[in-house]
């Protein structure tokens, strides 16, 4: 007999696998939280396309590529709820590699919610645009040196006190050599697989996470760091990270920022907004290269995750990535809308 859970949740199945082709992804993994719990969970594929390679299971770790900066954001809001800084603290007091004038007016702020209308270099920085009124690149790796400067911790060091160890996450990482457990990236139909790593401090793109552990930080996010009874931090901390930080003087059509948290708002009308239709306001999102996406939505009570493996999806013209995540927003409301339905006998 097919469950509800199933039924409820077949079109999102399709829709996974047909993406996991479309973008040559050697697997995937989806899990689905709803007041607290896994309601649903599916694993596919490989961890790469080679002879011998491990199935993907619930113990896979993907590098989510930069799903990640949502926990360097979490560590610059444990700072700033310590006292170590403020969200209005000139950049200027702690980039002193950079010239005064071009920073300017330029706030924590800004960096956090993408428009400084700074285009940094290694040692130089550019002038691009007025501050506040245009979106840029986010740069983590600037704000994960803030947090060193101030805290005298990395990244790293903060979450794994702070976070992973209180939770017993024992499936998050950032990995500066390889294991089993780790799913290798697919860069195109006809490269062989490969793994980033780089150093275990937290700024560098080599976070590798399990589809469960990742929708255990966005339910982290959702109850406000109450755990099991258990208040693993101030509820304030991840108010800061969750809720719309941008400037008021940022131009409503552009997408809204909490601590690199893409977060559903009305208004936007932005071309390369990731988020899908159907999502309600307030939903909170992150979307990295390699097809892993954490999206968290409150007014469902709800996580979802999707993780796949392939760098293939970085050329657009190739696959259309905005429409993929676009999508899978929506699919992921309607799952879950018909989900609640069934099990309240409507």
């Amino acid at each position: 007999m097919i469950s509800i859970t199933q039924r409820t949740f077949d079109p999102l199945t399709i829709y996974t696998e047909k993406i996991k082709k479309e973008m040559y992804a050697s697997g995937t993994a989806t899990v689905m939280m709803k007041d607290n719990k896994i309601i649903y969970e599916y694993y596919s594929g490989t961890h790469h396309f080679e002879p011998g390679a491990r199935m993907i299971d619930e113990s896979s770790q993907f590098n989510v590529y930069s799903t990640r900066v949502t926990y360097i954001g979490l560590a610059v809001a444990i700072a700033i709820n310590e006292g170590y800084f403020s969200l209005e603290d000139k950049l200027s007091a702690y980039l002193d590699q950079f010239d005064k004038d071009i920073l300017g007016e330029a706030t924590i702020r800004h960096l956090l919610t993408r428009c400084t209308g700074i285009k940094f270099g290694k040692d130089k920085a550019d002038r691009v645009f007025d501050l506040g009124m245009n979106i840029e690149g986010k740069r983590p790796d600037l704000l994960a040196y803030i947090l060193k400067k101030t805290t005298g911790k990395t990244v790293a060091e903060i979450l794994n006190e702070k976070v992973f160890t209180p939770l017993k996450l024992k499936e998050t990482g950032w990995m500066s050599e390889g294991k089993d457990t780790l799913v290798c990236d697919i860069h195109s139909p006809d490269s062989y697989p490969t793994l980033r790593l780089g150093a275990n401090t937290g700024e560098e793109r080599n976070l590798f996470v399990s589809a469960r552990e990742l929708a255990l930080w966005g339910n982290l996010h959702l109850n406000n760091g109450l755990i099991e009874g258990k208040q693993i931090l101030p509820k304030e901390v991840f108010q800061l990270a969750t809720t719309i930080q941008s400037p008021t003087a940022l131009p409503k059509r552009f997408p809204k920022f909490g601590f690199l948290w893409w977060i559903k708002d009305q208004n936007v009308s932005y071309d390369y907004d990731e988020l899908g239709e159907k999502l309600p306001a307030g939903t909170y999102q992150i979307f990295g290269a390699s097809g892993c996406s954490c999206t968290v939505i409150p007014a469902l009570n709800a996580v979802a995750v999707r993780m796949y493996n392939s760098l293939y999806t970085e050329d657009s013209n190739v696959f259309d990535y905005l429409g993929d995540i676009r999508k899978f927003g929506s699919l992921v409301v309607s799952c879950m809308e018909e989900y609640s339905k069934l099990r309240n006998g409507v």
